[in-house]
C-alpha cells in the first residue's frame, strides 16, 4: 500500500487552496484516477518475467523442420508430425483448419489446454522455419509440404493419370470422399497471381474446379486468402479487370488467351460461353491462342496412336512436351500465362474469394503469442521439456565425446535428466487426474 500512501501524501502536501464542494470532488476524482492507474497497469516485472519464461519455453520445445517429405503420407517424417497436426481441429475444410490454428494468435482467446497451446506453438515455429530458412524458390515447395500435413493431404509433383502436368500442388483431405485439389501461391503482399493457361484448362477438365491458396508475407505475418476457379467462372476471372471491363489485347494475355482463329477475342469468349457442355467447351479451349500448340498437337498424336493400338513408352512424347512447356514458362514470363493482381482479386465475388486470416512467422510475433499463453502452462511442463532437451544433448555427448571421463559425466547428467522427466510427468499425470475428476 506504499504507493497509495505516496499518492495521498502528494495530495496532502499540495499548496493550500480554497476548498469548494466542486474542488473537493475534483480532488477525490484525481486521487481515485491515480490509484486506479497504479493498480490497473500491468506490472512491468511480471510482464518481463512472462517474456523471459516464454523465450525459455520456446527454446526447449521440440523442433520440427518442414521438408518435402511432409507432403508424403507414407514418409517417416510425415508420420512423426501427424500426431502434432491431429490436435488442430476445424473439421475437413481449409477455412476451418486455418481458423482453428489462428485462434491461438488472437489476443484474449480462451484457449486453456496446454496440449493445444504447445502444439500450436510448435506448428507456428515450423511455419517460421519454412519462411525463414529457405530461398524464394524452395520456400514455396516446402510450404506445400507444410500445408499438405496440416490439411491431411498429399503433395503432387508428377504427371497425372490423364497426362497433365499437375497445376495442383497438393490434394487436401485425401482420405475422405471429397478430396480438394489446391494450387498454392507464396507471394509478397502486392504480388501478382499467375500461372500456366494450358495447365489451368487441363486441371479444370480433370477436377472440375481448382482451389487456390494465396499466402502473402510481410516480414512479420503471413496473410492467407482462398479463391476457386471452376468450369463456369474461370473465363470471367481471367478476362475482367477490377471494374468489370475486359482486359488484355489481341494475341496477348487476358482476353487474348481465349482468341480463336477467325474471331476477335470478344467474339471468341462469347462463343466459348455459348457452348452448353463442358467436354465440347474443353475441346474448343484447346484451340485457343493461350493453349500450347505443342501440347495440343502431341495430345492429338497420342490419341491417334492409342486408337490405332500403337504401344506407348512409359515416358510418352506428350509428357516430355508438357515438361518442356512448363520449364519454358517458369524460366520466362510468356503470353500463355494468366495473371490476376492483388487489388483485382477481392473484387471477384464470383470466385468465392475469402480472407482466411493471418499467422505470425517472425520470432518476435511467435514470442508474443507464447507470452500471452504462459499463464496456462505450469512450471512442470517447462521443466519436462527442458529436461528432455538436456537428456538428448547428454546422450549425444556420451556417444560422441572422445574423452571418456567427460562422456561418462554427460551420461550421469543424463540419468539426472531422466529423474527430472519422471517427476515432471508424474506431476502432469496428477493434474490430468484432477481435471478429469472436476466436473
Amino acid at each position: 500500500m506504499s504507493d497509495l500512501r505516496n499518492i495521498l501524501q502528494q495530495e496532502y502536501t499540495k499548496k493550500k487552496r480554497t476548498i469548494t464542494p466542486q474542488g473537493l470532488m475534483e480532488m477525490v476524482e484525481e486521487t481515485l484516477d491515480a490509484v486506479y492507474k497504479n493498480f490497473a497497469a500491468p506490472s512491468a516485472p511480471l510482464q518481463e518475467m512472462a517474456q523471459s519464461q516464454a523465450k525459455e519455453f520456446l527454446l526447449v520445445l521440440p523442433k520440427f523442420t518442414p521438408s518435402e517429405a511432409w507432403g508424403d503420407p507414407n514418409s517417416m517424417e510425415r508420420k512423426q508430425i501427424t500426431r502434432l497436426f491431429n490436435v488442430i481441429g476445424g473439421g475437413r475444410t481449409i477455412e476451418g483448419k486455418l481458423q482453428f490454428l489462428q485462434r491461438i494468435v488472437v489476443e484474449g482467446n480462451r484457449i486453456r489446454s496446454p496440449r493445444r497451446i504447445i502444439s500450436s506453438l510448435i506448428i507456428l515455429e515450423s511455419l517460421s522455419a519454412v519462411i525463414g530458412s529457405f530461398n524464394a524458390a524452395s520456400a514455396g515447395f516446402v510450404f506445400e509440404g507444410f500445408l499438405a500435413a496440416l490439411l491431411q493431404g498429399t503433395q503432387e509433383a508428377e504427371i497425372s493419370a490423364k497426362g497433365n502436368l499437375p497445376i495442383q500442388d497438393l490434394i487436401a483431405f485425401t482420405e475422405t470422399d471429397n478430396p480438394v485439389p489446391i494450387s498454392l501461391k507464396l507471394l509478397r503482399m502486392e504480388g501478382v497471381i499467375e500461372g500456366s493457361f494450358t495447365n489451368l484448362i487441363d486441371g479444370i477438365d480433370e477436377f472440375g474446379k481448382m482451389v487456390y491458396i494465396v499466402a502473402r508475407k510481410d516480414g512479420e505475418s503471413i496473410a492467407i486468402e482462398e479463391f476457386t476457379f471452376n468450369q463456369e467462372n474461370f473465363i470471367d476471372a481471367l478476362v475482367l479487370n477490377a471494374r468489370g471491363k475486359m482486359k488484355g489485347k489481341e494475341g496477348g494475355a487476358g482476353k487474348g488467351l481465349f482468341q480463336l482463329d477467325g474471331m476477335t477475342p470478344e467474339q471468341s469468349i462469347e462463343h466459348l460461353k455459348s457452348i452448353p457442355s463442358w467436354p465440347e467447351r474443353y475441346e474448343t479451349l484447346q484451340m485457343t491462342r493461350g493453349y500450347s500448340d505443342r501440347v495440343r498437337l502431341k495430345r492429338a498424336t497420342q490419341d491417334a496412336q492409342e486408337e490405332g493400338g500403337i504401344d506407348q513408352d512409359p515416358e510418352t512424347p506428350l509428357e516430355e512436351v508438357i515438361r518442356e512447356e512448363w520449364t519454358l514458362l517458369t524460366e520466362s514470363r510468356g503470353g500463355t500465362q494468366w495473371a490476376i493482381s492483388a487489388k483485382q482479386l477481392p473484387t471477384f465475388d464470383f470466385v468465392d474469394y475469402k480472407k482466411l486470416g493471418e499467422l505470425p512467422y517472425s520470432s518476435a510475433q511467435i514470442e508474443k503469442v507464447a507470452t500471452r499463453s504462459m499463464q496456462h502452462l505450469n512450471g512442470e511442463l517447462l521443466e519436462l521439456f527442458s529436461a528432455t532437451k538436456d537428456l538428448s544433448e547428454n546422450i549425444n555427448k556420451y556417444f560422441t565425446i572422445e574423452a571418456r571421463t567427460s562422456a561418462i559425466k554427460s551420461a550421469e547428467r543424463g540419468i539426472d535428466d531422466t529423474n527430472r522427466i519422471q517427476q515432471s510427468l508424474t506431476a502432469e499425470i496428477g493434474r490430468d487426474d484432477e481435471s478429469e475428476e472436476t466436473p
